[in-house]
Parts: structure tokens; C-alpha cells; sequence
């Protein structure tokens, strides 16, 4: 069966159709359009789905220095729209998301060593709620529900239009694509620590593990950023150029094109991936080792357009704030890791799930971590009902509590449950 679709291109229409998925005793899911995930948790088979697609202008206000965003854009949209006044905000690492459900997961992007998660960045927002209200959420009203989406997900209602603060910004950065054969691993980790012991603010980095389409084998490409000069950037990566890449990219590229050189990576359409997320603490080369080995040991199908990548972007700002003064818990100095499982629906015929966990239990079983980490990584657990309450406990940590709090006040029934879903309090 298929879900009954609505377009909404007014705020007035996501509170009707809110209240009409309740009203017909309907499971209610939310899309900003971007693309899904087999989890589900944007997606419902025989539900009421709310595509905000159509809700999605962008303003800037480049006097104030910010950002007026409707829930349905993406964040190509946000960057390119601010950069035009030299303006820009940390908005993930690949173009097509959508701002809503990387924003209210939490956000971490290229920027973030400067500026912050994206909830970092939030001003206010608006928001319908299960009774259909309409709400402006800020520090000054509805502080708790402000509170509870600056990185509880979609517990607490449909954020229809953010408000965000934006920052001065070069017109070009310095990018460095790098691709090694899998041999070199212990070069390139090596190199990592090196970096990370002397990383700027301005200098974030990922290491990706991929399939070569014209050998089968294996790769690995160190992707660096450096929000600086071209001899800024050189200088900073030198050391990974001198590990013998098999292909170097290198150089300037405008800044509204950084967020789409991980693009190639994404594989777009409904429902042909799923993220399993963990984390390390230390960069010893046991982690990535076992990710190389369990990516080696995928079968085709599983393997040919799936990814590993590992995120490093300087702590200094994300730790700067309490892990109680927003709803998202994971403000330690760790390196997260995502592991995307990405197939073609026609011809898929593998476990996603078995295999997304088995990779990601095998890096989790080299750095001891048991923790779900960014939460925004952690789809295959996302929606799982029977358990609900036990991963969004590990999602939220210590926040936990206070959530249970905030859902009774904007969601006492539980409409909005679909992405770690919070019991209300009693």
C-alpha cells in the first residue's frame, strides 16, 4: 500500500494535515523531499505522509546576518542564497539534505570547528504541534520546546521555517581530495593523528572507504578543507600529499561547491540506504584496519556503491557548550563515523540491515565504544518499536529525562514517533 501524500504550501496545511492523520487514526510521517532511508523514519507505508517540498523559500537578511529557511529547502539552497552577501553557516556535508532533519538531529558540518553544530546557529523556529498549533519557538518563548528540537529530532513537532544565524564567509576554500590504494591505511592514519594534533578551527577532514567500479577493489580517500588561502591550504594538508596518492585534486573551489564534492558518494531515490553511526575516541589504527577488512569482505551488490567515511572537524566550539543546554547529548571530543549501506533497488538482493550492523560492530568492537553516538547516523535503529525507549535513552543521554518532560507538554499522545520516539511523562 501507499501512503496518502500531501503537499502543503501553507503552515495552515501541515496543522491540518496533522490533525487529520489523528483524526483518521493514521501513523504520521514527515519528508522535507530530500531523500529517505530504509528506515522509515521519513517515510510510512499506509500513513499520511507530509512532504514539505513545497515549503521552501529561502531569505536572507544579510544586514542582521540571517537566514529565513522554510522546513521542505535543502541546504544547497541556504548556501548558495547566503554566500551571495558573503554569508554561510554550517549546513552538513552534501548538498542535498534537507535543512530540517539534519537541523533538528543536531547538524555537523564543514564548519563546524568554526561555528558549531547547526542547532548552534538556530535563532527561533516555527512549529506545528500534535494539537495543530502554530508556534514560534525561541530562547525567549517556548523555551522548552526550543530547547527540546535543538537536537531531539522530530519528537516534538513539524518545524516548518527556521531562523539561523549566519556568518562571514571567503568566497573560495581550499579542498584536497586524495585517493590511496588500501595498503597505504597505516601512512594515511598515521597522518591523521599528526594533522589532528595540530588542526585549526578552520580545518575539518574526511577519510572515506569506497569501491573503485573499475577494479572492485577497495580505496580510500582523505578529503580535506581548509577555510583559508590556497598556500594556508597546502600548507595545512602537505603531509597527506606526500603519502604517494594515486589521484590528487587539489586547489580553490568556490565555497558553495564544498558541500557537493561529497555528493558522488550518495546514492539518490527512496528507500536504497541505511546509516548505522559509532564513534572513536583515540585514532589508533585498529578501528580503520577493521573497516578495511569488513569492507573488503562485502559481496558485490553490498559493496559496490556503499561507504565508510570517518569526520574530523575541530572540537574547540561543538564541546564549548553544556551537554544540558540543548536537547543534543554528543558534545565530547570524539571522531564520528557513518556507515552508509547504499544499493540499486533493482537489483539489490542483500541484508541491508545485517549489513550495516555487521560493519559497524566490527569498528565498535575495536574502540570498546557501545554508545549510538550522532544520532542523525543511526537509522537502523531509528524506528525500531520494540525498543524504542532503550536507543533513544543512548540517543539523548542525560537529556532523557527532560525530553519526557517537553513531549508530555507539546505531545502527550505520541503523534510525532517515528525517529527515536520519546515516551511522555506521566
Amino acid at each position: 500500500m501507499a501512503p496518502t501524500l500531501i503537499l502543503p504550501q501553507t503552515f495552515q496545511a501541515v496543522s491540518d494535515a496533522v490533525l487529520l492523520a489523528q483524526a483518521q487514526k493514521k501513523e504520521l510521517a514527515v519528508t522535507s523531499g530530500a531523500y529517505h532511508n530504509t528506515s522509515g523514519s521519513s517515510y510510512t507505508k499506509e500513513g499520511i505522509l507530509v512532504d514539505l517540498s513545497k515549503l521552501n523559500t529561502v531569505k536572507v537578511d544579510a544586514v542582521k546576518r540571517v537566514a529565513y529557511v522554510q522546513g521542505g529547502a535543502r541546504f544547497r539552497q541556504v548556501e548558495e542564497a547566503a554566500i551571495k552577501f558573503g554569508l554561510a553557516m554550517p549546513a552538513g556535508t552534501v548538498s542535498d539534505v534537507g535543512v530540517a532533519g539534519l537541523t533538528v538531529g543536531g547538524g555537523i558540518g564543514w564548519l563546524s570547528g568554526q561555528h558549531g553544530l547547526v542547532i548552534d546557529n538556530l535563532i527561533s523556529a516555527t512549529v506545528v504541534i500534535a494539537n495543530g498549533d502554530i508556534l514560534n519557538a525561541s530562547a525567549a518563548e517556548n523555551s522548552d520546546l526550543f530547547w527540546g528540537i535543538r537536537g531531539g529530532g522530530s519528537n516534538f513537532g513539524i518545524v516548518v521555517e527556521f531562523v539561523f544565524q549566519l556568518h562571514e564567509q571567503r568566497e573560495e576554500v581550499y579542498s584536497t581530495s586524495l585517493i590511496f590504494a588500501g595498503d597505504r591505511l597505516p601512512l594515511v592514519v598515521q597522518q591523521i593523528n599528526r594533522w589532528t594534533g595540530k588542526q585549526t578551527p578552520t580545518e575539518a577532514g574526511s577519510l572515506i572507504f569506497f569501491n573503485d567500479p573499475a577494479t572492485g577493489q577497495t580505496m580510500i580517500e582523505w578529503f580535506g578543507v581548509k577555510n583559508g588561502s590556497e598556500e594556508e591550504g597546502k600548507a595545512a594538508f602537505e603531509g597527506f600529499s606526500e603519502l604517494g596518492p594515486l589521484r590528487n585534486t587539489s586547489g580553490m573551489i568556490p565555497y558553495e561547491k564544498l558541500n557537493t564534492m561529497m555528493d558522488k558518494y550518495v546514492v539518490t531515490g527512496v528507500n536504497n540506504r541505511l546509516h548505522w553511526g559509532t564513534f572513536l575516541e583515540r585514532l589508533d589504527l585498529k578501528p580503520f584496519k577493521k573497516t578495511l577488512e569488513a569492507f573488503n569482505n562485502l559481496d558485490g551488490a553490498a559493496k559496490e556503491k556503499s561507504t565508510v567515511t570517518f569526520e574530523f572537524y575541530h572540537h574547540d566550539k561543538v564541546s564549548s557548550l553544556g551537554i544540558e543546554e540543548t536537547a543534543f547529548a554528543h558534545r565530547a571530543p570524539v571522531y564520528n563515523a557513518l556507515v552508509a549501506v547504499q544499493w540499486d533497488t533493482a537489483t539489490a538482493s542483500f541484508d541491508a540491515s545485517e549489513t550495516v550492523r555487521s560493519i559497524a560492530e566490527k569498528i565498535t568492537a575495536a574502540t570498546g565504544n557501545t554508545d549510538l553516538g550522532y544520532a542523525n547516523y543511526a537509522d537502523n535503529v531509528a524506528t525500531l518499536k520494540s525498543k524504542t525507549d532503550v536507543y533513544a535513552k543512548q540517543a539523548f543521554g542525560v537529556n532523557y529525562q527532560r525530553m519526557t518532560q517537553v513531549k508530555k507538554a507539546y505531545d502527550p499522545t505520541g503523534v510525532f514517533n517515528r525517529w527515536f520516539s520519546i515516551t511522555p511523562a506521566l
